[in-house]
């Protein structure tokens, strides 16, 4: 880390609304295409998520200060515009949330707001990496923006697959997660790198249930298009197969941070044990995509 950065910003801040926002319309798509309803969040719910979005609120507020008095070069060129960016993308999220918050912390169906929340979370999510890029001159890690891009490009694909109204939709749904697959599979070397994060226990049953999530979301896949196409259904391993490829995104973007992190006093626990914990994370995923079955 540059000496002129004497604390280290929160990597996953920019990028927790974009998860946030993803997974919930994710999740509401596919539920809405199986014919399951979503439930329409009481008034406890939403405050509770204020409540949690006023926590994000203090840590973003500090990532933007660290931008303001650390970053060089803010008196003219990219940087200025980009912490400027930040701060309007900032604000207007905070104007939206506080302003709609049963439509935007719980986007159920499609509308303006829903889709102009997501662009935000995506550019609050894209400005906050370049920020870290500068800081982390990072090699043989996993890319920063291999999380949102993956969580934006699900936003896609999940409504084509799932409210989509004819073959064609659900033809380039399977295109979109197709091309997440094999970017995941390029960046396995990445993904299995050893840095300091790898003596972390947590850190190694992440990586075994992102391994899992992506074999599962291959093989669920191909589950799903047979039902789609043969049987013309969706059923509860159609959702299964979306989760997975939204915990993939999610996964890669908390991955991507820890391997970025020095805080090695945390870890040590797991040297010796690394890939027994990669299984144990591993089922860990099983485990979830079984309760989510028998859930639904």
């Amino acid at each position: 880390m540059p000496d002129n950065w004497p604390r280290q910003p929160l990597i996953l801040t920019s990028q927790l609304p974009l998860a946030w926002g993803a997974s919930y319309w994710c999740l509401a798509s596919m539920l809405r295409g199986c014919l399951i309803p979503v439930a329409t969040p009481h008034s406890d719910q939403v405050e509770l998520a204020l409540m949690l979005a006023l926590g994000w609120l203090v840590a973003g507020a500090y990532n933007q200060l660290l931008i303001y008095r650390y970053v060089p070069g803010l008196d003219a060129g990219a940087n200025r515009l980009a912490a400027i960016g930040n701060a309007l993308t900032l604000i207007c999220m905070i104007v939206l949330t506080w302003g709609k918050p049963a439509v935007v912390l719980f986007p159920r169906r499609f509308s303006p707001l829903v889709i102009l929340l997501l662009i935000l979370a995506l550019a609050l999510a894209g400005l906050g990496n370049y920020f870290v890029a500068q800081l982390w001159q990072a090699t043989n890690r996993l890319p920063l923006w291999l999380g949102p891009g993956t969580l934006a490009a699900m936003t896609i694909a999940v409504p084509l697959a799932f409210n989509g109204n004819n073959r064609w939709s659900w033809l380039l749904a399977l295109v979109i997660v197709v091309g997440i697959q094999l970017t995941y599979f390029r960046q396995l070397p990445r993904l299995l790198a050893m840095v300091a994060a790898s003596r972390s226990a947590l850190y190694n049953m992440l990586v075994g249930a992102e391994l899992a999530a992506l074999f599962s979301s291959l093989l669920l896949g191909i589950i799903s298009c047979y039902q789609r196409f043969a049987q013309g259904i969706l059923s509860r391993l159609s959702i299964c197969w979306g989760s997975a490829g939204i915990f993939l995104g999610i996964g890669a973007m908390v991955l991507a941070a820890c391997q970025r992190y020095h805080n090695d006093f945390r870890y040590g626990h797991a040297i010796g044990y690394e890939n027994w914990l990669v299984a144990v994370g591993a089922l860990g995923w099983v485990g979830i995509l079984v309760g989510l079955i028998l859930t639904l």
